[in-house]
């Protein structure tokens, strides 16, 4: 009987019968296939190796700043178009697969590009690269939508959490063992641009083998939408869904919030070392490491925490919690410089020592990765589980398509650090937590979108 009523469930939520019987496959691959993907995004981090390999060809920060605007933007900006090509189709699968093809060639002509760049530095090997870096961001964000919208048509909703948590967790072991391993020897060992190089070519090859590893798994037919839409009516149904659904709704203000949020990852470390580090450079650049680890392992622990809250109690569980770590996290990077130093313990392996202060912001860093992770896997979730199956590319497109105006917080972020300092940054952020937070509060745990409303769209 209760399988009877879960497989009834599942094929409420586009999960028929036939994919019921390859689920198990299904999960396992999308696992470590989905891992292998955050591994290899540290080998080509926008922040850190790419825009890391053009500062140090270019020296400019404003060079710097537009690659992690194309990586956001280009990604993120055209998944509405994407989810409109797609959701009419039987199946996703040969699309992925082509995607696949297309990722290969667009990393080749990105390595080729940068290349280019590390031989001379001039307009015409820079406009090369970042139409490169474009259309590589642009591809990447296609074959994420097409990827997420397999993961609904695949996954049982059921264990939607404990495959976001596990892959996530999975992926960021191996991407700590990775940067000790492999990262920091070859950045060390190298001279630039080859170790950037190298490292941006290892990425690139890690990831098609994470998607080639996916199309493994076991596709079957799903529901689809029964007719081609254009992009300005792909837009009218999305805003639409805004009106009717109050969760879908809820959710866009709390990926709002997370946009601004998400710019304490750019500043706690220079923040963290501008007021606790002192002025010895080898004192931060310690700091600075000690600082990253305390992230890493929180985004590994609070990953599996996340994943069985979310199967447990929901997405609405995962979206608070990360509301309420966004608030206490930049509350207690606020208040750590105040405090006394009260205890001063030797930290192994290194000069720098354990005080107060320095407990409280790694405290910090230790909520803000939780944050991030909670809210990601939280939302990840939802719009998977919530969308009508016919019209989920569409329901996933539209989120990350009107809010990707946002990737542009960065340069606010900096202004604003520069008018008001720091300390205003991070009081600003205290208020965008609470706003993550609401939006999470006021979202209901069971799906608000209209079933009548849906067969309509």
């Amino acid at each position: 009987m209760a399988s009877t009523q879960a497989a009834a469930g599942a094929k409420a939520r586009g999960i028929g019968e036939a994919a019921l019987e390859h689920a198990d496959r299904n999960h396992v691959i999308a696992v470590i296939a989905g891992a292998l993907g955050i591994v290899s995004q540290s080998f080509q981090h926008p922040e850190l190796i790419i825009a890391g390999l053009i500062y140090a060809l270019t020296e400019s920060p404003m060079l710097v700043a537009l690659v992690t605007l194309i990586n956001k933007a280009g990604a993120l900006g055209p998944q509405l178009v994407a989810g409109s090509i797609l959701e009419h189709q039987v199946r996703r699968m040969p699309y992925f697969v082509v995607m696949t093809w297309l990722r290969a060639a667009a990393y080749t002509a990105l390595l080729v590009a940068l290349w280019m760049l590390s031989r001379q530095v001039e307009t015409s090997s820079l406009i090369v690269f970042f139409a490169a870096y474009l259309v590589s961001s642009v591809i990447g964000g296609t074959a994420h939508i097409t990827h997420m919208d397999m993961v609904g048509r695949m996954i049982p909703s059921d264990r939607l959490g404990s495959f976001f948590g596990a892959k996530n967790a999975l992926g960021n072991i191996l991407a700590i063992v990775a940067g000790l391993v492999i990262i920091q020897p070859v950045l060390g060992a190298l001279e630039v641009p080859v170790n950037y190089l190298l490292l941006t070519g290892i990425g690139a090859a890690v990831m098609i083998v994470d998607m080639t590893l996916f199309s493994r798994c076991r596709e079957v037919d799903g529901p689809r939408a029964t007719k081609k839409t254009s992009l300005a009516e792909s837009l009218q149904r999305g805003f639409r869904w805004l009106k009717s659904d109050h969760n879908y709704r809820m959710y866009i203000w709390s990926r709002v919030g997370f946009r601004f949020n998400y710019l304490g990852l750019a500043f706690f470390i220079p923040y963290g070392t501008q007021r606790l580090g002192g002025r010895e450079s080898a004192n931060l650049a310690i700091l600075g490491g000690i600082m990253v680890a305390s992230m890493q392992i929180s985004r590994v622990v609070t990953s599996a925490l996340w994943g069985k809250m979310a199967d447990r109690r929901g997405f609405r569980a995962c979206l608070l919690a990360g509301g309420i770590c966004f608030v206490i996290a930049p509350a207690l990077a606020l208040t750590a410089p105040m405090l006394p130093e009260v205890f001063s313990v030797d930290i192994p392996g290194t000069p720098a020592a354990l005080d107060l202060p320095l407990a409280v912001y790694l405290v910090a860093l230790l909520a803000i990765g939780a944050a991030i992770q909670g809210t990601a896997l939280g939302g990840q979730y939802f719009l998977v589980s919530s969308a009508p199956p016919h019209r989920r590319p569409s329901y996933l497109g539209f989120a990350n398509t009107i809010t990707s105006p946002l990737t542009l917080l960065p340069i606010g972020g900096a202004v604003l650090a520069q008018v008001a300092g720091m300390s205003g940054l991070f009081i600003l952020l205290c208020f965008t937590g609470f706003l993550s937070l609401g939006a999470a509060w006021f979202m209901r745990n069971e799906h608000t979108h209209s079933d009548e409303q849906a067969d309509q769209d």
